[in-house]
């Protein structure tokens, strides 16, 4: 699965890649980018997104399809009491 979340002016931000473990490797993951892209562009947006660092393989596929690290940022999970 894979969507759009976040929508500054100008951009879209590509959201929730995920590939079941038993299909990865099979260019699932690449394709619902791909077409994510495609989408994005049409309306004239530039799409963009994020993965934790230690998230090598993704980090791997986004470069591949010509994504480059522009920041480097740290994530933070909050819990309420």
């Amino acid at each position: 699965m894979a969507g759009e979340r976040l929508r500054p002016p100008g951009w879209t931000e590509i959201s929730a890649v995920c590939t079941a473990p038993e299909v990865r490797g099979r260019g699932h993951a690449s394709r619902l980018v791909r077409a994510l892209i495609t989408r994005i562009t049409s309306r004239n947006e530039r799409p963009f997104l994020h993965a934790a660092e230690a998230n090598v393989n993704a980090i791997a596929l986004y470069e591949r399809l010509g994504f480059v690290v522009r920041k480097r940022v740290t994530f933070r999970g909050f819990r309420t009491p």
